[in-house]
């Protein structure tokens, strides 16, 4: 009996060390595993945290980018709403040119005549205006040296005047499209 006694605690002390082996592998795991699962869910959370400020940093760039297009749009509309005040304040001053007293026009375009050194040609008025001036310019030339010519000008006031191999275009339309951007800055240093 005491062989089966000393079997028994044998037995006994293996199952009691291999009891204690057991709890100290699955100690070991049970820290292994809240060791992994900890530095996991830091992980995670950094991952998180970077998303988040990735994604706040992106959504600030389309918020701004969208301002941005927002204050060109506006920008634009506002030049456009600015350039058709322009528009306006030239086709008025061109109409305020046109509907100036025949002799008052007669005299100005006498006067560039005479300020190119012009002694001779042949004078294109417009439609409107060759009736109502072609005479009384000619009579405000020197004598005999101008004469108008048949075809009407295609433009909305002044004159142009061919004399030998030239043509001097005097036409309020060559000035404005010539001098249009001194125009539009005048207006708009007007407009505020």
């Amino acid at each position: 009996m005491l062989e089966v006694e000393g079997i028994e605690r044998i037995k006994n002390h293996i199952l009691a060390e291999a009891d204690r082996t057991v709890r100290s592998i699955e100690e070991e795991s049970r820290q292994l595993v809240e060791k992994e699962t900890l530095e996991c869910e830091r992980e995670c959370q950094k991952i998180l945290a970077e998303a988040k400020e990735r994604a706040d940093h992106d959504a600030d760039l389309l918020v701004k980018r969208g301002e941005s297009i927002a204050d060109a749009e506006r920008r634009k509309r506002d030049l456009a709403g600015k350039q058709e005040i322009v528009d306006e304040v030239i086709t008025r001053a061109l109409d305020k040119l046109l509907q100036e007293p025949p002799e008052k026009r007669v005299a100005r375009y006498a006067d560039w005549i005479h300020a190119l050194n012009i002694g001779e040609g042949v004078i294109t008025l417009s439609a409107n205006e060759k009736t109502a001036l072609g005479g009384a310019l000619l009579k405000a030339l020197p004598g005999g040296r101008f004469s108008i010519a048949e075809e009407e000008g295609d433009f909305t006031g002044g004159l142009m005047v061919a004399h030998g191999r030239v043509q001097d275009n005097l036409t309020y339309d060559l000035a404005v499209r010539d001098h249009r951007p001194e125009l539009a800055r005048l207006a708009f240093d007007k407009l505020g």
